[in-house]
């Protein structure tokens, strides 16, 4: 039981250190589980970023395919027979 001013502010100070540690925690975890860390080598090696570039524009290449069979089957306007 709380009975004095001190020991309130004993304990608001003890749960706002434990608060504060915790948050430590969490953040901590959160930063491990989102943000990993890579090296500069092997983020900017020549072989990832040829992959990725080889990677990209197949997906490029591939949406313009598609927009390209769809504007030929329902763009144009054709005659009615």
């Amino acid at each position: 039981m709380i009975d004095s001013l001190k020991t309130l502010q004993a304990k608001r100070h003890s749960v706002k250190m434990e608060m504060n540690k915790k948050e430590s925690e969490l953040k901590g975890l959160w930063d491990g589980l989102f943000h990993k860390e890579q090296s500069v080598s092997t983020a900017f090696s020549p072989t990832k970023r040829a992959l990725s570039f080889i990677s990209s524009s197949t997906v490029i290449i591939d949406g313009m395919l598609l927009g390209w069979k769809l504007y030929n089957r329902f763009g144009k306007k054709r005659k009615r027979r």
